[in-house]
């Protein structure tokens, strides 16, 4: 009994309320096909069967192998092909239980690395569907089916720490891929750069992060416990073991850990103790053989706060513009001259292409845009923005799906990457006024390009260059279609490609640290640029190429430093240079034997046929019983969502611990078309406990409510303001039956009635005009919401600048046996304080309701908050006004065991 009440108490998890969730789904209009294989069924729009049918080969292809080392096999799952979308991600959820590629493919090669983009996602998401398999298993499985797969998820990932589940799939990709993330010295860089700077962080806080210092995120932790581990043992099955056992038992205190201990001697934090540890003296080890070059810092530090000085761009001026971004910076583009820094602009939602483009006193860069309804659908779009006017416009198609832009040497024309919605890629030249396309390049093959940039005299481009085979830096000709492949096709995972006269310059890891490579375009002989101590990134060539600016990773952050250009001085590259593939890298490919595992992937057509939205629109994930988020009630019942987000669905039984009643309950809402339609069904007991006058008055009765109603939320966001305004209305049936009120004063029952009107004191009676005796209230409610809020860092815990407007009426303009009528509006304003991360806002609200003596008139519960330390006031009107004064106080990253860990301590001032 002691461990079902633990478990029960432990797994709870919200009734879903349908009423409020906008789901992520796909405009009405689009039609879906399918094709199934013996493990998987491939939903994708239509016209895009091609790669439909090449990922359905790929994971049944992968199906085996990269579940082996986890011993679990999963059982036939559906995969959605969003193509509506410009955000390169993918995921796996059992709620319900399906996982989702986003297509557009990623722009950054220190993201995408040498891989095709459906390749990599269909590596990395596969491994999360093993891994939901795998944990299905023990009292893991028994809570599966009692509470359904919701439940089963939040408690496997309290038994599993988050960097398991990301860090496997990362050491996954890494082996079966040739261009996994393990593979990339940037993915580990802030990492590497803490622990060879000193700052080796505690488990606790290398695991939860800090707002102090820049933590790397689970993924890259995650990796290297993973990797590390399945060296040091020699067993590649490990972290099946050790997952096994823990999810055996998940809600046992400490269960991964002490199953770590059960399986390798070694509790969680000595594994990472000793994973930190061997790393830092194969880094040290590493380092103590470069010779660092010298250069020039142009950027200013004046304080400890990581920051980041990207993609420098040499002006004709002799400034270097940047994007700044940081653990307390939003990004913003900057001019650096002389060791100041002097604001631009300040972009909104920016889909980062791992460079920048500013040329003439324009910048121009990729954001995204979003669909004002449909949550899947969204834009990557060109902006320009002009440094002499200080104007910024959109270049050509605002819903397009542009990947990385650059701008000519004179700046009236844009190279721009585009990827199809068919997984189409382009390479095409727009004029940078009126965004017409000047140019489209062939590619008949459909190659990979990405980070174009110009010549110097604008009559070519060069782009990196991604196929079958490997990569490679291609120059296209503008005056004809010629293609000159300026290196050799290899899996050298080379980057941000420059052109200068004589010379493209470019990234490479190709010493196992990121460094700059040159290559002379006349006679093809490589050279080796910078030998930096962490990784020098994002060369960017002056006019008169007399200076190159860069990136070099530093001890806080990129810093922008130069070099002169002096080809004379450049180092010979070395063919037979150390491989970038890490010991941990072989490790992985060994235990998995995947040396050409890509090469082989089988093409067997498969029957394509429709795909109907109606077809599982009943599609249950959880059921059973759990608690809501508060723990005031205790459900049965079952939940449920179609495959594609049209419709979801909860029904049960309700218990009110509070009031000690129960009721049934069903929410609908169908999200397939413009407006959103809700419908909720509740019928049941109810009781409520009142105490006035030194009596306790207790109401009890029958209740049934039926409400209907419509929404339209849209997203308004086009800046660096994150903007959203919704509308809706509902109209309800509330049927009240049964009703009686109990007073007892000192024990004694003193009445006992079916009317809301209550002895009060002597002669006195009081009428509880928020309850409703035997009859039929008949309500319409509308409501409205709209905030503007600036985007946030890290470190900002609140709005530095934003307004929200809340807005809500209820009456009854329909015949029934109650009147009632109430208008309230609330809003804050938020204001930046006094210093940095310091927040000032104003709540202001403002109510006004119908009161009468008349027993009919019904009075609407209060909907704005009170002042604090007041009770609700009951009056025909109310209005509150607040302001708020918050700011951090203190970063302290102090743990007490695996028990409590402290990131920071804030202060709010009221009145």
């Amino acid at each position: 009994m002691k461990v079902l009440l633990i478990c029960v108490v432990c797994i709870y998890h919200s009734f879903e309320l349908t009423g409020q969730t906008v789901l992520s789904n796909n405009p009405t209009h689009l039609k879906w096909n399918q094709v199934n294989s013996d493990h998987y069924r491939v939903l994708f729009p239509a016209g895009f069967e091609n790669s439909a049918m090449r990922v359905a080969n790929t994971l049944e292809y992968i199906h085996a192998p990269e579940a082996r080392t986890l011993g679990r096999t999963p059982r036939k799952i559906a995969v959605i092909l969003q193509n509506q979308s410009s955000q390169s991600n993918g995921f796996v959820s059992m709620v319900p239980r399906r996982s989702e590629f986003y297509t557009m493919p990623a722009q950054d090669y220190n993201f995408l690395g040498n891989n095709d983009w459906l390749d990599l996602l269909s590596s990395h998401e596969y491994r999360h569907i093993v891994q939901f398999r795998h944990a299905l298993r023990g009292l893991n499985k028994w809570i599966y089916f009692l509470f359904g797969a919701q439940t089963m998820v939040s408690v496997s990932h309290a038994a599993v720490p988050q960097w398991f589940w990301e860090g496997d799939a990362v050491a996954t990709e890494t082996a079966f891929t040739p261009g996994g993330r393990g593979r990339i010295p940037h993915f580990g860089l802030v990492f590497k750069t803490n622990l060879l700077e000193g700052r080796t962080f505690n488990y606790h806080k290398q695991y939860l992060r800090s707002y102090k210092h820049n933590v790397p995120n689970h993924y890259v932790l995650g990796y290297y416990m993973v990797s590390h581990l399945r060296r040091k043992t020699e067993d590649p099955q490990i972290w099946s073991k050790v997952t096994e056992s823990a999810w055996n038992v998940p809600i046992m205190p400490f269960t991964f850990s002490n199953a770590l201990h059960r399986e390798t001697g070694s509790y969680v934090k000595e594994v990472y103790n000793d994973m930190a540890a061997s790393l830092k003296k194969e880094w040290q080890e590493e380092i103590n053989k470069v010779n660092i070059s010298e250069y020039e810092r142009l950027n200013t530090r004046n304080n400890g706060a990581y920051t980041d000085f990207l993609y420098p761009q040499a002006m004709e001026d002799g400034s270097v513009t940047v994007m700044k971004k940081g653990i307390g910076e939003i990004e913003q583009f900057i001019n650096i001259k002389d060791g100041r820094e002097t604001k631009l602009f300040t972009p909104g939602y920016v889909n980062d292409a791992g460079m920048l483009s500013a040329k003439a006193g324009r910048v121009v860069w990729t954001e995204y845009g979003f669909d004002p309804r449909w949550r899947v659908k969204t834009f990557s779009r060109i902006k320009l923005y002009e440094q002499h006017t200080n104007e910024h416009w959109v270049i050509a198609n605002p819903r397009g799906r542009y990947g990385a832009a650059a701008l000519s040497p004179d700046g009236s024309r844009v190279v721009v990457v585009r990827s199809g919605k068919d997984y189409k890629n382009e390479l095409l030249i727009l004029n940078a006024a009126t965004g017409s396309t000047l140019k489209t390049f062939p590619n008949p093959d459909n190659f990979m390009y990405s980070m174009p940039r110009w010549s110097p005299d604008g009559r070519s481009i060069v782009a990196l260059k991604i196929g079958n085979s490997g990569k490679t830096i291609s120059q296209l000709d503008l005056s004809g279609d010629k293609e000159r492949e300026l290196l050799p096709v290899s899996q050298e995972n080379v980057g941000h490609p420059v052109l200068t006269e004589h010379y493209v310059l470019f990234n490479s890891p190709a010493s196992g640290i990121d460094n700059i490579y040159a290559v002379d375009l006349t006679t093809g002989k490589r050279y080796q640029v910078t030998s930096s101590k962490y990784g020098a990134y994002n060369p960017s060539v002056t006019k008169d190429e007399e200076w190159i600016y860069y990136n070099d990773q530093g001890r806080d952050g990129l810093d922008v430093v130069r070099i002169p250009f002096t080809p004379a001085t450049w180092s010979n590259f070395i063919e037979a240079a150390p491989s970038v593939t890490t010991d941990l890298v072989n490790t992985l490919v060994k235990q998995e034997g995947t040396e050409a595992f890509w090469d082989s992937i089988p093409q067997k057509m498969l029957p394509i046929r429709g795909y109907s939205k109606l077809s599982g629109i009943i599609n249950p994930y959880g059921w059973g019983a759990f608690f809501d988020n508060d723990l005031t009630q205790i459900n049965v019942g079952v939940t449920s969502r179609d495959l594609l987000s049209t419709m979801s669905l909860s029904a049960g039984y309700v218990w009110d611990i509070d009031e000690r009643t129960s009721e049934w309950r069903t929410s609908i809402s169908y999200q397939a078309i413009y407006p959103i339609i809700d419908f909720d069904v509740l019928w049941g007991n109810r009781t409520s406990d009142e105490t006035a006058f030194g009596n306790e008055i207790e109401f009890k009765w029958k209740e049934s409510t039926v409400e209907g109603g419509v929404r339209i939320p849209l997203v308004m966001t086009r800046s660096k303001y994150n903007r959203n305004f919704t509308v809706g209305n509902a109209i309800g049936l509330t049927r009240t039956r049964s009703f009686q009120n109990t007073v007892t004063r000192q024990g004694t029952v003193i009445y006992r009635g079916t009317e809301r009107i209550t002895p009060a004191y002597d002669t006195l009676e009081y009428i509880y005009k928020d309850q409703l005796n035997n009859g039929d209230l008949m309500y319409n409610r509308f409501s409205l919401s709209f905030f503007n809020l600036l985007k946030r860092s890290e470190r900002d815990f609140l709005y530095r600048w934003g307004q929200t407007l809340d807005a809500e009426l209820y009456n009854t303009p329909f015949n029934g046996d109650f009147e009632g009528k109430l208008f309230a509006i609330r809003s804050t304003l938020y204001f930046p304080g006094l210093a940095k991360h310091h927040f000032l806002n104003f709540r202001l609200a403002y109510q006004e309701q119908l009161q009468s003596i008349e027993t009919n008139v019904y009075t609407f519960r209060n909907r704005i908050s009170k002042p604090r330390g007041h009770e609700y006031p009951d009056d025909e009107t109310f209005v509150t006004a607040s302001v708020n004064y918050a700011l951090p106080l203190w970063y302290p990253d102090f743990d007490i065991g695996p028990i409590l860990y402290i990131q920071r301590v804030k202060a709010n001032l009221f009145y």
